[in-house]
């Protein structure tokens, strides 16, 4: 009965102070799976990206305070609004950037994959992926620059950079590749990596088709490039400002790392920096143009909301009649045995049909009777009245139409359950 099943997440993500969620990112993913088996939670979808850690799932578990610490628990509506809006891009740091649907799907894939989906999950996360693909073909949310890397480049092209110049990339992480798959667009770019990870260099050496060096001798990049990107998890900055005022000629640098890997407070007046907090200036701006969409992307949510707890309340009733469906069944069988017993021991056949009959309604319609009599009592009369007025309308004709339907429903729900096991 899907009613039953209450999403929750908890959740870091980039507007948490003091790097809260890149001391969470570093964390072993080995780890943080166990601990969710230790806790129960069989059934889970972790989405966990350069700006966002979460984790959603449904089973009941108890968490410690130190392995809550800094998160953020949204429960039932609160979730799955959430995770609407996330898919959106109404969460993310660029307002409509396309990524985090790919993220979104990546992660539930990779979930169901391991067999860490149900019913519940599925059709949650296919809610919210179709939601952020409408949502994305409705609006112009996801028009112009959208993502981090996309508009620091833009700053690059703006300041005629993107010509023939020589672009290092610090870095070997998921940002650092994505700054290297934009760049990649503008064949006229060298573009260098620089980090000490060799297999992660390598690979996006090899990605790319970009030159890589294992070194993070800052000296020797600045005298390299025209162009530094950085887009480390380093905790300490990496380029200092005793470096930056050493250097003889003109030299940008785009600091997208958080903490910051470019210390800001130099006198140098060849070297210009652009890091974080200017992005969010032009991320702001961006989102004030985008109001409008915003304002449809919370309708369309508003509207799928609905029906996600609309289907939710189907399935808790689809589970209800089931069951007593189920339970006639075996009441019809037990009356067919004594029914049988009773012609073998010399019953007129009338008179065991009449004691079959009777016998089959009274149980049947015991459960029901005892309910509504007890409603009755507890002052809840209106309700009462309000279902038997609506079930004694139906004709004979529609009776049958709804036992027909309900076979039906049975064979598709066996179909369904096939294929969500066999995908």
């Amino acid at each position: 009965m899907l009613l039953n099943s209450e999403l929750k997440v908890i959740r870091w993500d980039y507007r948490m102070a003091d790097n809260i969620l890149e001391i969470k990112l570093q964390e072993d993913d080995d780890k943080l799976q166990k601990m969710l088996s230790s806790k129960g939670i069989e059934k889970r979808v972790i989405l966990r990206t350069c700006n966002r850690l979460e984790i959603y799932f449904h089973d009941e578990a108890k968490f410690s305070e130190n392995e809550l610490e800094n998160a953020e628990l949204l429960k039932d509506e609160h979730a799955i609004r959430h995770l609407l809006r996330v898919s959106s891009g109404l969460e993310s740091m660029s307002i409509g950037e396309q990524e985090i649907l790919r993220q979104i799907k990546e992660a539930f894939d990779l979930a169901h994959k391991q067999g860490r989906t149900d019913k519940f999950l599925s059709m949650i996360f296919q809610k919210a992926l179709k939601v952020g693909k409408e949502v994305r073909e409705t609006t112009e949310i996801s028009h112009g620059k959208v993502s981090i890397p996309s508009i620091m480049i833009e700053q690059i092209e703006k300041k005629g950079l993107l010509n023939s110049s020589t672009i290092g990339v610090i870095g070997t992480g998921k940002m650092a590749a994505t700054v290297v798959k934009y760049l990649k667009k503008k064949p006229s770019v060298k573009i260098t990596i620089y980090g000490r990870n060799e297999e992660a260099g390598s690979e996006l050496s090899h990605l790319f088709k970009v030159n890589f060096k294992k070194t993070l001798d800052i000296g020797n990049i600045v005298e390299e490039c025209h162009v530094i990107v950085t887009a480390t998890s380093s905790k300490t900055p990496l380029i200092t400002r005793e470096l930056i005022e050493k250097i003889p000629r003109k030299l940008l640098f785009i600091d997208i790392s958080n903490p910051k890997n470019i210390e800001e407070s130099y006198s140098n007046p060849n070297v210009e920096l652009i890091n974080l907090e200017m992005a969010n200036q032009i991320l702001q701006e961006n989102r004030k143009r985008k109001e409008k969409d915003i304002e449809v992307a919370e309708t369309i949510i508003d509207r799928e909301l609905r029906k996600i707890y609309s289907k939710l309340a189907e399935g808790e009733i689809e589970g209800y009649i089931a069951s007593i469906y189920s339970r006639s069944k075996d009441i019809l069988s037990d009356e067919i045995e004594k029914f049988s017993r009773a012609i073998e021991n010399g019953t007129e056949e009338r008179e065991a049909l009449e004691l079959l009959g009777n016998s089959i309604v009274n149980k049947v319609l015991a459960p029901e009777t005892l309910t509504l009599k007890k409603m009755v009592r507890e002052g809840k009369t209106e309700s009462v009245r309000e279902f038997l007025d609506s079930a004694m309308k139906f004709t004979d004709r529609e009776l049958y139409s709804s036992s027909e339907d309900h076979k039906e429903n049975q064979s598709q729900q066996v179909q369904n359950h096939q294929l969500y096991q066999n995908p």
